[in-house]
């Protein structure tokens, strides 16, 4: 039964839209919206502002100026996907190595908040947007990656078990309906967040804030004896 519910959830994983089809889409929604300096809501948003904004409503936490996003997720050494942040300096009088981000579509574009004359729109990865490129980084993981990823070593073992269930060709399609409806079928939904300077899961997140919790009344505990010994000296 386990092995099932295993198999339907990553099965409706992929029949769901991947997060960077998500985001890209959502991006398009504000196509032609306007750019101001500072904004972070619909009603206006500088480029930082829009990207982080967009991503938020994928469930990614992203710092907010360009050049604290520049420093997350993983750099792009190869091909470009949709969804890669996209970086720039495009003012090198502010005196910082990024002043510019973007979020990449595909064929060599990409969407972004670029100034108040023009707001929100695509642009080609060429000319001036080319020089002053600075490289991109990969924030959303595959679907693949990111199941990879979460697995435990205990459950590595069930996942190669999982691979060796044999289910029939139909068995999708005819489960399609009930796989993505969310009255029917509850996902697990784990968002990234920033803890001490770390990009990372919210459940890890949450491990790393229990343990510590556990490690501070340790060492109060510690503190609360030592002074009774001092105490009784």
């Amino acid at each position: 039964m386990r092995h099932l519910l295993l198999a339907l959830t990553l099965s409706s994983t992929f029949i769901l839209a991947d997060s960077s089809e998500e985001l890209t889409s959502l991006a398009k929604k504000y196509l032609g919206g306007e750019y101001l300096w500072g904004g972070e809501t619909p009603k206006g948003f500088d480029c930082s502002g829009y990207t982080q904004y967009i991503f938020k409503k994928v469930g990614v936490n992203l710092p907010r100026t360009a050049y604290q996003q520049s420093k997350i997720g993983k750099k792009v050494k190869g091909s470009l996907k949709k969804g890669d942040l996209l970086f720039f300096n495009t003012d090198p009088s502010r005196g910082i190595p990024i002043t510019h981000v973007g979020v990449y579509l595909e064929n060599g574009k990409f969407i972004h908040a670029a100034s108040r004359k023009k707001g929100i729109i695509i642009s080609p990865l060429a000319k001036k947007y080319q020089k002053s490129y600075r490289g991109a980084r990969r924030v959303l993981n595959t679907v693949e990656e990111l199941n990879k990823k979460e697995l435990h070593p205990e459950e590595m073992g069930q996942e190669r078990r999982l691979k060796e269930i044999n289910l029939p060709k139909d068995f999708f399609i005819i489960n399609r309906k009930a796989l993505v409806a969310p009255t029917q079928v509850s996902l697990a939904f784990d968002p990234f967040g920033i803890y001490r300077g770390q990009y990372m899961r919210k459940s890890k997140i949450d491990k790393l804030k229990k343990m510590e919790n556990l490690k501070n009344k340790e060492i109060q505990k510690k503190e609360k004896r030592d002074n009774i010994t001092k105490e009784s000296l």
